[in-house]
Parts: structure tokens; C-alpha cells; sequence
């Protein structure tokens, strides 16, 4: 009550609840009213103007339990903010920057008030993607880069390693000292719960913020959830810091904005979804990328998630999202179904820019593993009808699976750029020829555990410096001896 007398006082203007539907409501007056203002009413609940008719305003509530026709509201005199600091590291919190871990006040030591809609950089601003983003996960970082800035579409269907992959990229990025924001719309607290002790025992939650909304919240606060959490990305880059965004899912957040529109009476388009669901999302992405900033590059690299059934790509929301964004990873449930770890398929994945942003020697292995990958698929498919093969063959589908080992990935296993090549290396020089997949399988979880605890001896030269395959055959001939050593 005594915030509504202030902003009262303040503006001198009042209005009144007409009628509400759910968490959506009609109010009167309030002739100075502005779009994405906060209104407050007489009970103290807050709401967000979503749109202006003649007569009437079209508020978002974030809070309406007890909300009472003829309430009166008043305005706030600003836009819809939030509260921004360093204490938000390491929480987990609302779309309103209110805790929601237990662990009392997020904002310590400085803060300032952010708006959630901010306009996108404009392109006087922006500068050529070319940092690469490493995810640590090796066939992502080898056959479809990421950039810093970038805007990656991550789909697939529910329960395919979706989410594992996004906290493996998060735990890769903030042990280099990148700022990670991690939404989670309209997500149970036991999924949250999983995301808060996968970052706490990789030792990189102090540099996450979590933002989190639930089945039951209002629906208000989850179509705000995104916003919020690149407001603040933004405070985070605006401050000198390369941030990395997930928002899982927006999948989730389209049909959440479609249950408002419909409350709002909006005319219902395609899969009754309102006809600016895609500039509702194309918005929000277009807020990321790589910016300069003096003379330094500044960057908020975008993850958005998509849900498929049954490797459907072609719905409607699904897409959109791929054609606004820099490229998509594909999680395959097919691929999923046969064991594969992690499920992604080359061959249905790309990156638009990722390629800007490898190496020469990179460049080189993924185009000799594509073709690979290909034959291997197809000779697989010709097996199938029985029949000799012939030495070459045999030889093809043989690498084919020491690819298939090495690609196998543990959701809690991070592999850095340097000991990605040290692996393609010994691949390509027959390292492992004469070797079963389980021998394989043993020797790499043995190397991985050895740099882990202690590192594994560096390549002479740096990656931007090797020119060809038999270059990188050479420099891994040099460490041999000390690989050897270690299994």
C-alpha cells in the first residue's frame, strides 16, 4: 500500500480493473500510460502494460492471486526493470531477480536497475565473429564450431543429452573465465536442482547465474524469464565480460506466450500461435553477438533450445528458431536409441560461422572426417545384404569405428581444443590400427584422467601454426613416448 501511495503521488494518475482472465488484466484510465510500464494496484500487485486500446490497457500480471475487479492501479512512470550486480553469481533467482534458493538478498555490493527490453546493438557496433567458443565436446568442437557471439540453435527431442551438452559447454567457458547465464522456463525444481550440483561439482557455479521458473508460476513471470536473463548478460558484457546465454527451452516460451495471447483475445494464427511469435524471439536473439567495446571484442553467445517429437524438425516454432539463428545442433533420438554419446548428427547439424573461426589444421580434419563419416554410413547400409568384403572396406568401416569410439563422450567429460588434436593425431597415425574399441575406449579414458590431474605433454607447435595433416602426424610422433608412459 505504501508504494502504490507513492507512485500515486508521484504520477497522479489512477485507473481500475475492469475484468481479468488468469494473468491477464483489463484496466481503465491512467491517461499517461506507456507500453512495458509497471503498474502496481491497491493489494500491491505488480503487472507489466503489454499493449494500449482506445479505452483500455492490456496488463500481464505477475501476481493475481486475489486480484479483484474495480481494483485501482497506478502507474510506476518507468519501463519494467530489474536489479543487476556481481551478487547475482552463483544464485539461483526469478525473472524478477528475487532468490529463489533459499540463501537469502542476491544483490550484494554495487547494483544498478536494467531494463528486461533493450533494443539489439546496432550494426555499426558489431564486428566479425572469429574467437572460436570451445564446448569441450569433441565432435561439436570439431564438426560444428562455435563462436564467440555466435547464435546456435540446439535441438532435438526431450531426453537426448540436450541439456548435459549445454552444462558441458557452460563448465568449458567458465573455467576460461566467461560469464554464464543459464535460463530455465517453466522447468520442475528437481531439473534445476540436477543443473545447480552438475556446476557446483565441476566447480564453476560462483560463475553462473541461474534463473528459474516453475509449472505452477505465473505465466507472466516465465514469457519474462529470457528477457531478464539477457538483461543480464548485457550488464555482464557492458562490464568487459564474453558471456555465454542457454535459454531452455524456447520451445517452452512460445506456447506460454500463445496461452497469454489467446487470454488477450489476440486473433490466433498457425498452430494458434500469435503472428509476432516470431518477432518475439527474434528480438531476443538479435540482442546477442560480438561487439566492439574501445578496443577490446565483447560478446554474448546465444544457445537457444528447441524441442522436437520424433526428430520432427519441420514445426512451426522450431523453424523459426533455425532461421534466425547462426546454425543449429541436431540431437538425433535415432542416434540416441543406438547408444550414441552425445546423440548430434554431422550430417543435419551446421554452423554458419563456425568456420570463420578454425584453424587450418582443423579445417582440414573435419572435411577428411566428414567424407569418412560418409563412406562409413554408406558402407554400413551396403553390409546389411551380406556378402565379402573387400580390404579396403573392411578398413573404412575399422575406422570408422575408432571415429565412433573417439567421438563417445561422458556428459561430465571435457576435452580442450589442444588434447582434441593430440587424439586426431594419434588417430591418423595408426595409433590405435592394431587396437580393439575397448583397448581404445581404456586408453583415452586413461590420457583423459592423466590431464586431468596432471596435463599431458604439449604439442611443439601451436594449433594456428600446423599446415597439414602429416605436420600434426609428426608433432604427435614426438609426444608418443610420454603418451605411452601414461596407459
Amino acid at each position: 500500500m505504501e508504494e502504490f501511495e507513492t507512485y500515486l503521488e508521484r504520477t497522479q494518475e489512477i485507473g481500475y480493473i475492469d475484468s481479468f482472465f488468469h494473468s491477464v488484466a483489463f484496466a481503465s484510465g491512467l491517461p499517461g500510460l506507456q507500453p512495458e510500464e509497471m503498474v502496481i494496484t491497491e493489494s500491491g500487485k505488480k503487472g507489466i502494460v503489454h499493449g494500449m486500446k482506445e479505452n483500455e490497457a492490456e496488463i500481464l500480471m505477475i501476481d493475481f492471486k486475489d486480484l479483484k475487479i474495480g481494483e485501482r492501479i497506478v502507474r510506476s512512470g518507468s519501463v519494467f526493470e530489474i536489479l543487476v550486480g556481481e551478487g547475482l553469481l552463483g544464485r539461483i533467482i526469478d525473472p524478477l531477480s528475487r532468490p529463489v534458493d533459499g540463501l537469502g538478498e542476491p544483490i550484494r555490493g554495487k547494483k544498478e536497475f536494467r531494463r528486461v527490453k533493450e533494443t539489439a546493438p546496432p550494426f555499426t557496433e558489431r564486428v566479425t565473429i572469429k574467437r572460436p567458443l570451445e564446448t569441450g565436446v569433441m565432435i561439436v568442437d570439431l564438426m560444428v564450431p562455435l563462436g564467440y557471439g555466435q547464435r546456435e540453435l540446439v535441438i532435438g527431442d526431450g531426453k537426448t543429452g540436450k541439456t548435459s551438452f549445454l552444462l558441458q559447454t557452460m563448465v568449458s567457458q567458465a573455467k576460461k573465465g566467461v560469464i554464464c547465464v543459464y535460463v530455465g522456463i517453466s522447468k520442475k525444481d528437481v531439473a534445476i536442482a540436477w543443473v545447480e550440483e552438475y556446476l557446483r561439482e565441476q566447480g564453476v557455479f560462483e560463475k553462473t547465474v541461474v534463473i528459474h521458473t516453475t509449472p505452477d508460476d505465473s505465466p507472466t513471470l516465465s514469457y519474462l524469464a529470457p528477457y531478464s536473463g539477457m538483461a543480464i548478460a548485457e550488464y555482464f558484457r557492458e562490464k568487459g565480460n564474453d558471456v555465454l546465454i542457454v535459454f531452455d527451452d524456447l520451445t517452452t516460451h512460445a506456447k506460454i506466450y500463445r496461452e497469454i495471447s489467446l487470454l488477450l483475445k489476440r486473433p490466433p494464427g498457425r498452430d494458434c500461435y500469435p503472428g509476432e511469435i516470431f518477432h518475439i524471439h527474434a528480438s531476443l536473439l538479435e540482442r546477442a553477438g560480438n561487439i566492439k567495446r574501445g578496443e577490446k571484442e565483447v560478446s554474448i553467445t546465444a544457445l537457444p533450445v528447441a524441442e522436437t517429437l520424433e526428430n520432427d524438425i519441420s514445426g512451426f516454432i522450431q523453424t523459426n528458431l533455425i532461421s534466425m539463428t547462426d546454425g543449429h545442433i541436431f540431437f538425433d533420438i535415432d542416434e540416441f536409441r543406438k547408444g550414441k554419446r552425445p546423440a548430434v548428427n554431422v550430417f543435419l547439424s551446421v554452423s554458419r560461422v563456425g568456420n570463420q573461426t578454425r584453424s587450418l589444421i582443423e579445417k582440414i580434419l573435419a572435411g577428411l572426417i566428414r567424407k569418412k563419416l560418409i563412406d562409413y554410413q554408406r558402407v554400413l547400409e551396403l553390409t546389411q545384404f551380406g556378402g565379402e568384403l573387400s580390404k579396403e572396406t573392411k578398413e573404412l568401416i575399422e575406422f570408422g569405428q575408432r571415429l565412433e569410439v573417439l567421438f563417445d563422450q561422458d556428459p561430465k567429460t571435457i576435452v580442450s581444443r589442444e588434447l582434441q588434436l593430440i587424439f586426431l593425431g594419434l588417430l591418423f597415425s595408426g595409433f590405435w590400427n592394431t587396437k580393439s574399441p575397448s583397448k581404445m575406449r581404456s586408453e583415452i579414458r586413461k590420457i583423459l584422467e592423466h590431464h586431468q590431474k596432471t596435463g599431458l605433454p604439449k604439442l611443439r607447435e601451436e594449433i594456428e601454426k600446423i599446415r597439414n595433416l602429416s605436420h600434426l602426424q609428426f608433432l604427435t610422433k614426438e609426444i608418443l613416448p610420454e603418451i605411452e608412459k601414461i596407459i
